[in-house]
């Protein structure tokens, strides 16, 4: 499939997609959370337009939950190489041109803006921008390009303003960017009709498309962690998510949640800011005396009692022949998703190249090691059980391994507590101290 025909549906690209909202939906993250997906229209011509925080992943976060087919805009730049650029048309990505990649190739755009009214014509098909043009690490809505803004009033200009086209803003969030099997919330905001500013694009297209990017971002920013400050950017950051780990809430992993920590957290700021400051004395303390020992500042010290210990030690003892016979199983493509991971620069892609690396390699050498496992044995029964195992042993090892970490660590805290107790004592005060500052911000 070439950019000619990118909007039509296609078999290959069909199946390939079951197989990755699979590995994206079911196995890459542990949870997804979406919330408002009922602000989704069901009909008419949509243009989707996330937030833009972990490169690939921003972009699959939309492709694996909708259910129209999708197309997406990408810079020009990785389009260079031919066959890279059909793999990516295969894909439905089309590029798109800048100013800082020629003046000479601007003219493209013109093609690439044909191809976009006949993607958004088509209402089985769904646009999508990622409106801030890059993709940045950090949990608050940047500036937004006006690229969205052009390509939808072009797009209804040229069919005489009558397709009315809305724009769909959508908040993505990530427990952590880079981690497997963590969480990914998306949160659907209420759609931006294009019509609301026909006229003022008529007289003024600037001002018209000035106008529509201000209200998508004002749009956007209520769906996402908007962290504002710059001064007290980390502390806000890591104060939502030590007082998320140390609530007893239901709702503590919620996008929602962590939302309403953040707002009150800037209230603050703004109303009796010495308060905040001295909430960022308090956990630069904190996170000082864990740094000293090596601790995880995030999470709550307790002393486990040792009964507890040794009867998680004995479980894990008991089944670690099962862990083995998955690790040994699965540790090519674990290592090979880990190096690819490990050679790339930027840490926004690094879990892109993981999800892709991850996607192709632990299926492609379950098949290869299930081959030569025929070699071995006869009868399919035991061909089937073996292919069977192999990712059912994997998910088991992955779970083991975090159980044993959980455990050494826990062994660890009961140590410290023998050998350095009253300083122990001490993190837990500081720790309780910034709970009960948290409290008097947040409830």
């Amino acid at each position: 499939m070439g950019i000619k025909n990118i909007e039509k549906k296609s078999f290959f690209y069909s199946l390939l997609k079951v197989w990755v909202d699979f590995w994206h939906n079911k196995v890459f993250y542990r949870n997804i959370e979406i919330l408002n997906f009922q602000n989704i229209p069901e009909k008419g011509h949509l243009i989707f337009t996330p937030n833009h925080q972990n490169a690939l992943m921003d972009a699959l976060a939309i492709l694996c939950t909708i259910k129209r087919r999708s197309v997406f805009l990408a810079r020009s730049d990785i389009f260079k190489k031919p066959t890279v650029a059909a793999i990516l048309y295969f894909l439905k990505i089309l590029p798109i041109y800048r100013i800082r990649d020629g003046y000479e190739l601007l003219k493209k755009n013109k093609e690439i803006f044909q191809k976009t009214t006949d993607v958004i014509t088509n209402e089985k098909c769904t646009l999508v921008i990622l409106p801030e043009g890059n993709h940045a690490g950090m949990r608050r809505l940047r500036p937004l390009k006006k690229g969205f803004a052009r390509i939808a009033f072009q797009t209804e200009e040229a069919n005489n303003f009558g397709l009315d086209i809305h724009i769909v803003p959508v908040g993505i969030d990530y427990e952590n960017y880079q981690a497997f099997r963590s969480k990914l919330s998306l949160n659907f905001g209420k759609p931006v009709p294009v019509s609301n500013h026909y006229e003022a694009y008529k007289k003024n297209p600037a001002i018209a498309i000035n106008a529509i990017k201000d209200e998508l971002s004002s749009q956007i920013k209520p769906l996402i962690v908007d962290i504002e400050t710059e001064d007290y950017y980390e502390l806000f950051n890591n104060a939502r998510v030590i007082y998320a780990a140390a609530t007893e809430n239901a709702g503590k992993d919620s996008l929602l949640f962590h939302q309403h920590v953040v707002k009150q957290l800037q209230k603050t700021l703004k109303q009796t800011p010495e308060k905040i400051a001295g909430l960022n004395e308090q956990i630069y303390q904190y996170m000082e005396k864990t740094k000293a020992l090596n601790l995880d500042f995030r999470e709550p010290v307790r002393k486990m009692n040792v009964f507890r210990l040794f009867n998680k030690s004995f479980w894990l003892m008991l089944f670690s022949p099962i862990y083995l016979y998955g690790l040994l199983n699965n540790i090519l493509p674990y290592q090979l998703t880990k190096w690819a991971a490990g050679k790339i620069k930027d840490p926004q892609f690094k879990s892109s190249f993981s999800f892709v690396v991850s996607l192709v390699a632990f299926p492609l050498f379950n098949i290869i090691q299930t081959l030569i496992f025929m070699f071995f044995v006869s009868g399919w029964l035991w061909v089937a059980l073996y292919f069977i195992s192999v990712p059912l042993s994997g998910i088991f090892a992955w779970h083991y391994a975090n159980c044993f970490r959980s455990n050494w660590k826990n062994w660890k805290i009961y140590g410290l507590f023998s050998r350095r107790k009253q300083f122990m004592v001490q993190i837990q005060a500081d720790h309780r101290a910034i709970i009960k500052t948290l409290e008097t911000i947040v409830e």
